[in-house]
C-alpha cells in the first residue's frame, strides 16, 4: 500500500482540525432540544442578525409579565451571562426595547464574546398584581432564580452573571446586585440613567427645589406616582427595604454607573415637574459613586471604559 505523504498536506491536516474543534464546540440538535425543553420555549428567529439562538417569552414566574427572552451564542465555551432590564418608569416599556439603538450594539458585542444575554420583563406599579415598586424589584429576584437554576442548562460557569438595566432597570439590577440575599453569583452591575435609591425622600439631598410632600401637593401626576410606587404611603421598614444605596458595601459587585443628563433643577419655569431630571440627573450618579467610594466599593463608568470593557473583565476575573 502507498504510503501518503502527510507534509505535503498541512493545509488538510489544519483543516480538518479546525473543522473537528468546531463541530464539537458548537451546540449540536440534542444539546439545543435540551435547553428547550430546560426553558420550555422553541428556538425562533432572532430580533437582529448574528450567530445565536433566540428563545422568546420564556417563563419565569407566574404573574402576566413573568416573560424573558434568551439569546445564547451557538457555541459551548460561554462566559458568562448578562441580565438586562429595560426602562420606563415601572410603567410602561418592554424587552423588545433593547434590540434597537445603542443598548443593541452592547447586546450584539456580547454576544460575540461568547456570553449569554438574557432580557428580563417585570410586573409594573400599576398593574393588578403589583404591590408597589417592591413586586418589581423582586421580579429581578426572581429571573435570577431561574437562570441559576439553568447554569447546567445552559452551560454557564457558576459564579458568572452580570445584572443590567436602564432606568427603572438599573434600579431592579442595584436592588438585586447589593443585597446578600440575591446577589452571591453576581460579578458585577451595570446601571445606566439609574436612579440612587428608592427611598424617595433621600432625592431631596440632591435636588435643592425638590420638597417630595410639597410637590406631591401640587403635582397629580408625582402623587398618583407616589402611591402607586409604594402602594400607599410608605412604612419606615419598606423605605429601609428600598434603599438600596444603603446596602452596598466593599462585598458587593463592582458597579458602572453612567448618567449623562447634566441638569439638577427638578421645577421648571412653568412650576411643571421636569421628571427626565428627577429620575435621570447625573446626581444620582455622584451619589452612589460617593457612596461606594465611602464604604469601599469598586466602581467605574464611561470615563474609565466602555460598558463592553467593563463586563468583560468582570466576567474575567
Amino acid at each position: 500500500m502507498k504510503r501518503t505523504n502527510l507534509r505535503v498536506y498541512p493545509f488538510l491536516i489544519s483543516f480538518l482540525f479546525l473543522f473537528s474543534c468546531s463541530k464539537k464546540d458548537n451546540l449540536n440538535d440534542l444539546q439545543i432540544s435540551e435547553i428547550e425543553s430546560s426553558l420550555s420555549s422553541v428556538e425562533s428567529e432572532g430580533p437582529f442578525e448574528g450567530e445565536y439562538l433566540f428563545f422568546k417569552d420564556v417563563s419565569y414566574g407566574p404573574k402576566t409579565r413573568n416573560k424573558l427572552d434568551v439569546l445564547l451564542p451557538r457555541t459551548r465555551q460561554i462566559e458568562g451571562a448578562v441580565i438586562f432590564f429595560h426602562g420606563g418608569a415601572f410603567l410602561f416599556g418592554t424587552k423588545e426595547d433593547l434590540y434597537e439603538g445603542e443598548v443593541q450594539e452592547i447586546i450584539a458585542s456580547i454576544l460575540e464574546e461568547n456570553i449569554v444575554v438574557v432580557n428580563a420583563e417585570y410586573t409594573f406599579i400599576n398593574d393588578s398584581e403589583a404591590a408597589g415598586v417592591l413586586t418589581s424589584l423582586e421580579d429581578g429576584s426572581a429571573v435570577i432564580d431561574f437562570i441559576s437554576s439553568r447554569i447546567t442548562d445552559l452551560n454557564l460557569p457558576a459564579n458568572k452573571l452580570i445584572l443590567a438595566g436602564i432606568s427603572a432597570g438599573a434600579g431592579i439590577a442595584q436592588w438585586n446586585g447589593f443585597r446578600s440575599q440575591s446577589n452571591s453569583q453576581i460579578k458585577g452591575v451595570f446601571a445606566s440613567i439609574a436612579q440612587s435609591t428608592y427611598d424617595l425622600y433621600q432625592w431631596e439631598q440632591l435636588f435643592p427645589d425638590f420638597s417630595l410632600d410639597q410637590l406631591r401637593a401640587t403635582s397629580s401626576e408625582l402623587e398618583d406616582l407616589f402611591i402607586k410606587f409604594y402602594d400607599g404611603t410608605p412604612t419606615d421598614e419598606i423605605s429601609n427595604l428600598l434603599d438600596y444605596r444603603s446596602q452596598m458595601d466593599a462585598t458587593d459587585p463592582p458597579l458602572y454607573i453612567y448618567n449623562p443628563i447634566y441638569e439638577d433643577r427638578v421645577v421648571s419655569a412653568d412650576s411643571s415637574i421636569d421628571f427626565n431630571v428627577l429620575f435621570h440627573s447625573y446626581k444620582h450618579a455622584d451619589f452612589l459613586r460617593n457612596k461606594a467610594i465611602q464604604v469601599g466599593q469598586e466602581y467605574s463608568g464611561v470615563y474609565q471604559e466602555a460598558p463592553l470593557d467593563f463586563i468583560l473583565r468582570v466576567l474575567r476575573r
